[in-house]
């Protein structure tokens, strides 16, 4: 369902950059079009700093292009910039409420954080026991979700 939702999209952002048949092509469709292949291309190949570019490019002229914000979603998550991974998980989600790999991503992204802030708990080395067995049980739990978690979805 959602890979029918995101080819609709597919379809509907060529439709618009193409305009008419009969209308002469605006300069700047094709260059989208372009933008979008080597971000695609760039994303495929794990150059994330210039799939990041090329998206961000992308979303100055088309700036609620869905796909474009799930890429840089992944793309933060990948790099460690979680916080932005959410804005532009969220972003992706206000554009097309029924994205479920982008809802499934960013939760991954809150339970790395997740994970992040329980560890700094447990540096802490706290005076009171009971919470110290409860930070311990939390970060137990965490890696045991985090060890059966496939990784973030394409």
């Amino acid at each position: 369902m959602v890979h029918l939702s995101r080819m609709c999209t597919l379809v509907a952002l060529l439709v618009a950059l193409a305009g008419c048949a009969s209308a002469p092509e605006p300069q700047g469709n094709s260059e989208i079009l372009n933008l979008q292949a080597e971000a695609e291309y760039a994303y495929q190949l794990a150059l994330l700093d210039q799939a990041e570019t090329l998206y961000l490019e992308i979303l100055r002229s088309i700036p609620n292009y869905a796909p474009a914000w799930f890429r840089l979603g992944n793309i933060y998550s990948r790099t460690g910039r979680l916080d932005a991974a959410i804005l532009a998980f969220e972003r992706c989600v206000e554009l097309e409420p029924e994205n479920q790999k982008a809802l499934y991503n960013m939760a991954l992204v809150r339970l790395k954080q997740s994970h992040q802030i329980i560890s700094l708990a447990r540096r802490q080395n706290g005076v009171d026991p009971q919470v110290q067995r409860q930070i311990d049980g939390l970060y137990q739990a965490l890696l045991r979700l985090q060890q059966h978690t496939p990784t973030d979805s394409n």
